[in-house]
């Protein structure tokens, strides 16, 4: 087996709000500030390298003291940036975002230019590392046409994380040759133009996936769980018991283990949805971006914890 994944896409540094009681519009909420490492890509490799895989992570970054420490940050965490680009000319990425006192995101603003960097050319220099791992897995902050020309000269299975409805219109007509894409439930309705309303409406929409070309589809359902469909059949996979602190990451952490789970060839497509269940609920459950305590042990002793309902829906 190929010894090492690689992950492309958006690092950013994070400003958090963290409100103390409702959110008050256009007011001064007295909460917590916090500041960290994120974006999609840096999120997902990090996560990564928690599970203990291998990670080499593709990204931009300017020369900026904010973009200097990310990417200390990251070499710290286990992930291999020596193949990222650093721009003398563009400051780095930045991620604002406000929750809700659920912890729910209630607004967010993204400041992520630099990542149109990683162009055709520059995914071009880095073919052979690319061909040469397990897995190439993108976030679609970077452009359509990166997008587009990754999946068109990779030669192992490919993985998109579709990020938000907007950065999703950059794959829309264009999923043939995606191994494995991880919408939640806006961005499967937005890519297969289907209304989900209920189970059939995933059935009708993870179905509409596999038609377009994809080989495996993992759907975000919130509290329900997830929808993972492929060769196997369609199926319902309940979520785990977790206290929700806040939901940021907790989607990256969720693609981060259905490629860690991927890696073990004995695992089923339930299987790899109750991994990914499994360490999405324990990011819900920290203020962090990263759990850190998750491991390897830690994410197979959560997968065990609970009797985990699986539906087949076709």
């Amino acid at each position: 087996m190929k010894d090492y994944i690689v992950v492309i896409g958006a690092s950013n540094i994070d400003i958090g709000g963290h409100p103390y009681k409702k959110l008050v519009a256009g007011d001064s909420n007295p909460g917590r500030i916090s500041i960290s490492y994120g974006g999609v890509g840096r999120n997902i490799a990090h996560n990564l390298a928690l599970l203990g895989v291998d990670t080499k992570l593709i990204t931009a970054a300017g020369k900026d003291v904010l973009g200097r420490e990310m990417l200390r940050y990251c070499h710290d965490a286990g992930i291999d940036t020596d193949h990222s680009l650093i721009s003398d000319d563009m400051r780095s990425s930045m991620y604002m975002y406000i929750n809700d006192d659920s912890g729910n995101m209630d607004l967010a603003v993204s400041h992520v230019e630099i990542t149109d960097l990683i162009d055709p050319e520059y995914i071009d220099s880095l073919k052979d590392i690319i061909n040469h791992s397990a897995a190439v897995i993108s976030d679609s902050n970077i452009s359509r046409e990166s997008l587009m020309h990754l999946i068109d000269i990779c030669s192992v299975p490919v993985y998109i994380d579709t990020v938000s409805t907007a950065h999703s219109s950059k794959i829309k007509g264009c999923l043939r040759g995606i191994d494995t894409i991880k919408p939640n439930k806006l961005e499967a309705e937005y890519l297969t133009d289907i209304t989900i309303s209920d189970d059939n409406g995933y059935v009708k929409a993870a179905q509409s996936f596999l038609d377009q070309g994809v080989n495996r589809i993992f759907i975000s359902a919130g509290s329900e769980g997830i929808i993972a469909a492929g060769k196997e059949g369609i199926y319902k996979i309940s979520s785990y018991p977790s206290e929700i602190v806040s939901t940021t990451g907790a989607g990256d952490s969720a693609m981060a283990a259905i490629a860690w789970a991927s890696l073990d060839k004995n695992n089923s497509l339930t299987d790899i949805a109750k991994a990914a269940n499994a360490v999405a609920s324990m990011t819900l459950a920290v203020n962090e971006t990263n759990n850190p305590d998750l491991s390897r042990e830690s994410a197979l002793k959560k997968i065990k914890s609970a009797d985990i309902e699986v539906i087949r829906l076709k």
